[in-house]
């Protein structure tokens, strides 16, 4: 992948160090050494509250699905790794096979 300065971020942390950051939803990490724990909001299932989370090795890579609060933990030895900024596609207009749907069914 191509490393624009507006679109990519290099971090690295001590081992134990963590950061804790907002990202946008799309936003991936890179492990490019070490391992980090990715740590993201917990979800509501039900009446169950359930964390999200994935450890991560060196090369693995995790696309957060929602925009909030990120924790990244470095686990073991010195973590570095990469942020890219992906753009997340737009809601697909439904508008229109609405007004098909309805017009084919004699409406």
């Amino acid at each position: 992948m191509h490393c624009q300065t507006s679109s990519c971020d290099t971090a690295r942390l001590a081992p134990g160090q963590s950061l804790h950051i907002a990202v946008d939803a799309g936003a991936a990490f890179v492990v490019t050494a070490g391992r980090l724990r990715v740590d993201e909001a917990p979800r509501w299932i039900a009446d169950i509250c359930v964390p999200v989370g994935r450890t991560l090795d060196e090369g693995a890579h995790h696309v957060v699905d929602r925009a909030g609060w990120v924790t990244l933990s470095a686990l073991g030895a010195p973590v570095q790794w990469r942020r890219w900024s992906m753009p997340v596609p737009a809601p697909r207009n439904r508008w229109r096979a609405w007004a098909w749907a309805r017009r084919s069914a004699g409406a």
